[in-house]
């Protein structure tokens, strides 16, 4: 799959709130956003991590193929860290 497809993660979902399925997603959602908007919030979320500092960017659902199975991890940040005459990225994702 490529990034395209990729949903972002968006503050307030357009996806529906009658299942608990959708309310799930609509929380996951709203919580990466934040981390995205609030760069103090998502570095000290990702910084345990091992993360490096940088540029948050967030999606919901991302399709992946893995051991020749598709499936969808709830989450995806990517971090995009600038370091004289270097471009690192980092993803970690959630299930």
């Amino acid at each position: 799959m490529t990034e395209e497809t990729w949903r972002q993660a968006r503050l307030v979902p357009t996806s529906g709130i009658n299942r608990d399925e959708e309310q799930e997603r609509r929380a996951t959602s709203a919580l990466l956003a934040v981390m995205s908007a609030v760069r103090e919030f998502g570095r000290a979320l990702s910084q345990p991590l091992g993360a490096p500092a940088g540029a948050l960017e967030t999606y919901i659902e991302v399709p992946f193929i893995w051991a020749e199975k598709r499936c969808f991890p709830d989450g995806l940040i990517t971090i995009s860290a600038t370091t004289p005459g270097k471009l690192r990225s980092r993803s970690l994702a959630s299930r």
